[in-house]
């Protein structure tokens, strides 16, 4: 012992070599003890990660909608009609800051001839920038262009769908639908970015859907109004100007925003944080749980310990141990415990997402935080159980230890 009172370094060696011979001689129940605390920090570690994936997941479906995206539309809902006109969409294209494409859509609808039958489809009518901006994927040949549009170019593209039920997925060639009585020659096959059923039953692109130039449908098509108007800001930051510019295009002309809707993707992506972040510390907060069962169980082991080895306690007591000696002792076989505990745990909590990953070839996230934070939580709980074990060591009578049988 140092003369401030404190453990010398050889003194800390030699307590550490008891604790570790200690151990050793129920080797048994501390390597359960060990496997216990290694799955409660594993679960922690993997609960977290199977989180991130989920979490990951949705901002990859609400991303594949289109990065950086704001759009206004109309509700039709109030005392008045509430739908963008053109005069809307002329005053969002000048004063609307921040845009770096901007997409109108004119929605109306078609009969179709298909396999004899006639059949009502959907007809859009948008500007070339509406493939970048919604993440439209051609499966074959090309969206419309710029000069198509200004052109009054009588050309489409269709969905996936309805190049199956209108030409049984067979290649394009010279092929043309008739839409409003007139021929559209089909320049390409678009599908969604994101195809999941959510996504679809909200979108306008999905189904029985033909897409033409806005000119050309504004010009033959049946609809007055603009459906809804898609923005692609130029940058995240740039998300806030656009969605307060649209605003107060709305409001300078309608003189409020009743019945009209603007939003961002940036809107459900904080949502979806918010969420994740509950549902992930929900599931940690119940994953913990094995770790204080864990934290139990090494209370069990030590107080089993230091019943079995009171004799031994009295005895180095008698010999001049100190107190504090017996404490610390009994506080590193808790510790040794846990931090062997906590390193398995680690290992298999890290290694099962990553083993799965390169498996699935799939990314699968590891919270580095979690790690972290499960590992110095399975430390903690080890002192926290071992302490009273060790204390009641450290307290125990001489007299009475040393009668113990």
């Amino acid at each position: 012992m140092c003369a401030t009172g404190r453990p010398s370094m050889d003194s800390l060696k030699l307590l550490l070599r008891f604790a570790l011979e200690g151990l050793h001689g129920q080797r048994g129940r501390s390597l359960l003890t060990m496997i216990g605390m290694g799955i409660g920090t594993a679960s922690v570690v993997v609960v977290v990660s199977i989180g991130l994936v989920g979490r990951d997941y949705v901002v990859s479906l609400i991303e594949g909608v289109g990065s950086n995206l704001v759009f206004a539309y109309g509700t039709g809902i109030g005392p008045t009609p509430t739908e963008l006109s053109f005069e809307d969409l002329e005053l969002m294209q000048k004063r609307v800051r921040g845009v770096a494409a901007m997409a109108p859509v004119l929605k109306d609808a078609s009969n179709v001839p298909i396999r004899g039958e006639a059949r009502v489809i959907s007809v859009l009518g948008s500007t070339a920038d509406y493939a970048p901006v919604r993440n439209l994927k051609m499966i074959q040949g090309r969206f419309f262009t710029d000069a198509e549009d200004l052109s009054y170019a009588k050309v489409c593209v269709i969905s996936k769908e309805l190049w199956k039920e209108y030409l049984g997925e067979r290649p394009l060639g010279e092929a043309y639908l008739r839409l409003f009585d007139l021929k559209f020659r089909i320049i390409g096959v678009y599908r969604e970015g994101v195809e999941t059923a959510a996504a679809l039953e909200s979108s306008e692109a999905a189904g029985m859907v033909a897409i033409a130039p806005y000119l050309t449908i504004k010009n033959v098509g049946n609809t007055r109004v603009v459906d809804v108007v898609y923005m692609q800001a130029q940058g995240p930051e740039y998300v806030a100007t656009v969605v307060k510019d649209t605003r107060e295009v709305l409001v300078s002309q309608y003189g409020t925003l009743d019945g009209y809707t603007i939003q961002s993707l940036d809107t459900y992506l904080v949502l979806v944080e918010q969420v994740s972040n509950a549902i992930t510390l929900g599931l940690m907060g119940i994953a913990s749980v094995s770790l204080l069962v864990a934290g139990i169980g090494i209370m069990n082991l030590m107080l089993v310990t230091v019943s079995e080895r009171t004799r031994d306690i009295g005895i180095r007591l008698a010999l001049g141990a100190g107190r504090r000696d017996i404490l610390l002792q009994f506080l590193m076989e808790a510790s040794i415990l846990s931090l062997a505990g906590g390193l398995l745990g680690v290992a298999i909590g890290a290694g099962l997402p990553l083993f799965f990953g390169v498996l699935y070839d799939v990314p699968v996230p590891v919270s580095g935080a979690s790690v972290g934070i499960a590992f110095g939580v399975s430390l903690a709980v080890g002192v926290f159980f071992g302490l009273y074990p060790a204390r009641k060591a450290a307290d125990m009578n001489i007299v009475d230890s040393l009668s113990y049988e």
